[in-house]
């Protein structure tokens, strides 16, 4: 089976919901650069710091690394190992969503140079790369976007606790990039939307035959 023929997304609503991504991710590292989300970032850690507890802080240090490389690209070989005997293209599918999110992301990590956040304390050591998009958020979310993508079929019970867990998974790394005080709000959403973003480029070069 033609992988393509089982997503049935109208290429014109991906091609609005990839407009409205970069879109907003622009006038968001405008916004950024220019300081006028500052407060909003340093209120949202400022919440995250008081609501901070030692089972939040062992709920979120572990769920956190399902976000990262480590976790995340043995899962990928797994997927494309499993889903290509089921599919065809699965492997140009997850290759240009996942890969094109990672490298987008991490130019603009060097590109931008945001330092990480340094209001309150933190659980562990702050990592030595930028801050700017968050990587962790952009993984997961063009992970487990992808995946839903791939796997979900309708909307039976079975359906709609796959999407929960997904859901949840990817909601909680990115809240945990915050709660750890390791990244900004607006580092999260930015990397939220690259992930939306190489997951619509994903569909519609697929959809159209590309890279055949």
């Amino acid at each position: 089976m033609q992988f393509n023929e089982k997503i049935t997304l109208d290429e014109r609503w991906l091609f609005t919901v990839l407009i409205i991504a970069m879109s907003a991710f622009i006038v968001l590292t405008f916004s950024m650069r220019n300081g006028h989300l500052a407060e909003f970032d340093q209120n949202v850690l400022h919440w995250f710091h008081k609501i901070k507890n030692r089972t939040l802080d062992n709920f979120f240090s572990s769920l956190t690394w399902l976000g990262s490389l480590w976790i995340l690209l043995p899962l990928y070989l797994i997927l494309i190992l499993t889903l290509s005997h089921y599919f065809e293209n699965v492997e140009k599918f997850l290759g240009i969503g996942f890969w094109g999110a990672f490298f987008t992301t991490y130019i603009l990590k060097y590109r931008l140079d945001r330092k990480r956040p340094r209001f309150f304390s933190t659980i562990n050591e702050l990592p030595i790369d930028p801050s700017f998009p968050s990587a962790h958020t952009s993984q997961i979310v063009t992970f487990t976007l992808l995946f839903w993508l791939m796997v979900h079929n309708g909307s039976s019970l079975s359906d709609n606790l796959f999407t929960g867990v997904l859901l949840f998974i990817a909601s909680g790394v990115a809240l945990s990039r915050m709660y750890l005080q390791v990244h900004f709000p607006t580092d999260v959403i930015a990397g939220a939307l690259i992930a939306i973003a190489w997951s619509c480029i994903a569909i519609l070069v697929i959809k159209s035959g590309g890279l055949a």
